[in-house]
C-alpha cells in the first residue's frame, strides 16, 4: 500500500472515533469491502417466497394412494431463488432451498424439501416445480412432483388455477399413483424484517393515539 493511501487511512480514523461503536464497525466493513472488491458475475439476489394452494375435491380416475388422500387438501411452504436469474433466463433455474408440505385434515401427508436426498426444484419460464426424483437416484422407490403453471415470465409473484400433483411411485406394499389437480395456487415474497418492524410501529402508534383520545 502506498504512502498516500496510508495517509488517507490515518486521516479517516479520526472522525471514526466520534461515531458509535456500531456505526464505526459498519463503516469499516464498507471500507474493507471496497478494498477487496466484488465480482458482479458471482453476485446473487436471493429472495424467499411463500407458496400455498388447494387441491381439487377428487383425484383423477384410476388414482390410488397419496393422490386420492390429497383430494380437498392443500399445500404450503417456502422457496428461495436467485431472482436475477429468473429475469435473465428462459432455461431451468434451480431453487436454492425449499420446503413444501402436502396437507389434508391438518395432517402433513408428504413433504418436498431440499433437505431430502433426491429432491429437486426449479422454475422454467412459467413452471414452478418441486419433485422427488429418488427413483432416479436409487435412494427410494418414489417419483412424484408438484407442478404449478403460472403466466409467462414468472419471477416468483403471481397466482394460478392450473397445476397438478403427479405420483408415479414404484409398486410396493402400499400402492400410490395418479394425479390430483391444483385448483388454486399463490406465490408471493416473504415480507422483509423491516416490513414487520414498520407494521409493529404503526400499530403501536395507532393504539397510543386511541388511548390518548379516550383519556
Amino acid at each position: 500500500m502506498g504512502k498516500n493511501t496510508n495517509s488517507k487511512l490515518i486521516l479517516s480514523a479520526t472522525p471514526l472515533r466520534r461515531l458509535s461503536q456500531a456505526t464505526a464497525t459498519a463503516a469499516l466493513g464498507f471500507v474493507m469491502l471496497a478494498a477487496i472488491g466484488t465480482d458482479p458475475a458471482q453476485a446473487v439476489n436471493l429472495k424467499t417466497f411463500n407458496i400455498s394452494g388447494n387441491f381439487a375435491p377428487a383425484a383423477l380416475d384410476g388414482s390410488v394412494g397419496l393422490p386420492v388422500n390429497l383430494a380437498n387438501g392443500s399445500f404450503n411452504g417456502t422457496y428461495t431463488v436467485d431472482v436475477d436469474q429468473l429475469a435473465a433466463s428462459s432455461s431451468f433455474v434451480d431453487l436454492t432451498s425449499w420446503t413444501v408440505n402436502l396437507v389434508n385434515n391438518n395432517t402433513v401427508l408428504q413433504t418436498l424439501s431440499n433437505r431430502l436426498v433426491g429432491n429437486t426444484a426449479y422454475i422454467q419460464e412459467n413452471i414452478l416445480a418441486f419433485a422427488d426424483a429418488g427413483l432416479l437416484t436409487k435412494q427410494n422407490h418414489n417419483l412424484y412432483s408438484l407442478e404449478l403453471y403460472f403466466d409467462r415470465n414468472f419471477t416468483g409473484t403471481g397466482s394460478t388455477n392450473d397445476g397438478k400433483f403427479l405420483d408415479n411411485s414404484d409398486l410396493g406394499s402400499v400402492q400410490s399413483s395418479g394425479i390430483t389437480s391444483v385448483t388454486f395456487a399463490k406465490s408471493e415474497p416473504v415480507p422483509e424484517p423491516e416490513t414487520y418492524a414498520g407494521t409493529v410501529v404503526v400499530a403501536t402508534i395507532g393504539l397510543w393515539l386511541k388511548r390518548k383520545q379516550k383519556a
